[in-house]
């Protein structure tokens, strides 16, 4: 995986935004995961049109991080979430424009 990669959840995945946390059930490991405020804004903006790099930059913006911190903080989140196949990747975005950042 790499910056340019764009991951979209799971198809077997069920989440669900409640008071501001993602929830997120992985039906074939039997558990619930609830995320931080910014693990569910990176869950938020995983929908397969923007890159690893492009949620990198909207979290850096949004939470006044670095860039560097940004990016190799969500590398290692999204990362996370392909190995607990919470997500899966692809090389080139969806051909859905996003409808929100």
């Amino acid at each position: 995986m790499d910056m340019k990669s764009c991951p979209v959840p799971h198809a077997q995945v069920a989440a669900r935004v409640v008071d501001g946390a993602a929830v997120i059930v992985l039906a074939d490991a039997g558990e619930v995961n609830v995320l931080n405020p910014v693990g569910t804004r990176v869950w938020e903006l995983l929908d397969g049109t923007r890159s690893v790099e492009q949620i990198a930059g909207v979290i850096a913006r949004e939470y006044a991080v670095s860039a560097d911190d940004a990016s190799r903080d969500v590398l290692a989140f999204v990362e996370e979430l392909r190995a607990a196949q919470a997500l899966t990747l692809s090389e080139r975005p969806a051909t859905s424009a996003p409808t929100s950042v």
